[in-house]
């Protein structure tokens, strides 16, 4: 007998109150050819990569109970795919993991219409105070000068990341089992909304676009970080100069906090129930994406900081609302 969920998971929650954000938005901004067809753009794309997630983490699981005939039947028991309450929370993490990563990168591609400030200049202090003096974006680009390092972090941050993001939903998704599933999800969706509530109060744009002529040398060496780059600069600049409805497709600037490392943060504070080779990957990746997003200029140090803040805030509210899930 299946059971129907009698009450919402906190992602739940969480989604329905992004998409009320989405509306609003909406509906009270100059934004008028391209709500609709954005949104169904990007949800279209989201829910892809929740349904080949979906796909992948069935084929690491269906394996686990064909190795032992002498075992598989008490195997066959514990397989949750087999169970039908596995297929209904493994869709309504598909339908939020699309809705909340449509409102997020939507509503962050619109931050300059929705808080027109500017807070580069106090991060740029905040990180000098920070390197007691010294500016650690400066410092990080002398450390690492070397035009073969620079292509190293090239694809690493504008290539690796994207896949190792993707890989940590999918290893959480087949290795966590029951509780720990839903409240990994709960916190993974909560840093992203988190992190875009700070994008709102805060807006930046990022080193390299505030003091673009200490990246200069750098950047001859990163060819695909200054293809996104000048992509994304094309976008936030037309919104900024007034032009709301052009085709969205990069997702805007947005330095304060850096979500790189609040990613890789937060799944190595899951990682244990995973695994100590999992645990040792991700904390290998934080000090990497870190430096990297001062040497791509897209972020300040402050940045990384806030981060692993919000990572470690999201962690803490996963595993107790999980209780209540």
């Amino acid at each position: 007998m299946i059971r129907i969920p009698s009450r919402l998971f906190f992602f739940e929650w969480l989604s329905l109150a992004s998409v009320a954000a989405l509306f609003l938005f909406f509906a009270t901004q100059p934004v008028t050819t391209q709500p609709l067809g954005l949104a169904l753009w990007l949800l279209m794309r989201m829910a892809f990569f929740a349904l080949l997630s979906t796909m992948v983490v069935i084929l690491i699981n269906v394996p686990s109970f064909l190795r032992s005939r002498h075992h598989r039947r008490q195997a066959l028991q514990s397989f949750e795919p087999r169970h039908a309450s596995y297929w209904i929370d493994t869709g309504r993490i598909m339908v939020s993991f699309s809705l909340i990563q449509t409102t997020h990168l939507i509503l962050k591609a619109y931050i300059p219409l929705i808080n027109s400030g500017n807070f580069d200049p106090l991060l740029w202090r905040l990180d000098s105070v920070l390197g007691a003096g010294h500016d650690p974006v400066v410092v990080v680009l002398r450390l690492f000068s070397a035009p073969s390092i620079h292509r190293a972090f090239d694809v690493l941050y504008s290539g690796v990341y994207f896949f190792a993001l993707w890989a940590g939903v999918v290893v959480f998704f087949a290795f966590l089992r029951g509780p720990s599933r839903i409240g990994f999800f709960n916190s993974f969706f909560v840093m992203w909304q988190l992190g875009l509530l700070l994008y709102v109060l805060l807006p930046s744009w990022g080193p390299v676009f505030t003091r673009p002529e200490l990246f200069e040398e750098t950047l001859t060496n990163m060819r695909f970080t200054v293809m996104v780059q000048h992509r994304l600069y094309l976008e936030t600049s037309s919104l900024v100069a007034g032009q709301y409805n052009i085709v969205i497709r990069n997702f805007g600037l947005a330095a304060f906090p850096s979500l790189h490392v609040a990613v890789f943060v937060l799944y190595s504070l899951w990682a244990p129930k995973v695994g100590r080779v999992w645990l040792w990957w991700n904390v290998a990746l934080i000090p990497l994406i870190l430096i990297g997003s001062m040497l791509t200029g897209y972020h300040y140090l402050i940045d990384g900081i806030v981060g692993a803040l919000v990572a470690a805030c999201a962690w803490v509210i996963g595993k107790r609302t999980v209780v209540e899930s």
